[in-house]
């Protein structure tokens, strides 16, 4: 035997409203560091190559010197 279990709509639209509320405060919490993080990647990448760039015209330099 089937047992069938009706929801007043305001049940559905309350369980409806506390997912996205959940889903949204999640989301929030996990994207905000992952943000920074990739901010700090960013500006680590950027110091990388402007130190090997550094280091190429160091080397460019003193071979036209020497």
């Amino acid at each position: 035997m089937k047992r069938r279990y009706k929801m007043k709509f305001r049940t559905k639209a309350a369980i409806f409203m506390v997912a996205v509320f959940v889903t949204l405060v999640g989301f929030s919490l996990i994207a905000s560091p992952a943000i920074e993080m990739m901010k700090v990647g960013k500006d680590a990448g950027y110091e990388m190559i402007s130190n090997y760039l550094a280091q190429a015209d160091a080397q460019q330099s003193r071979s036209i010197i020497g």
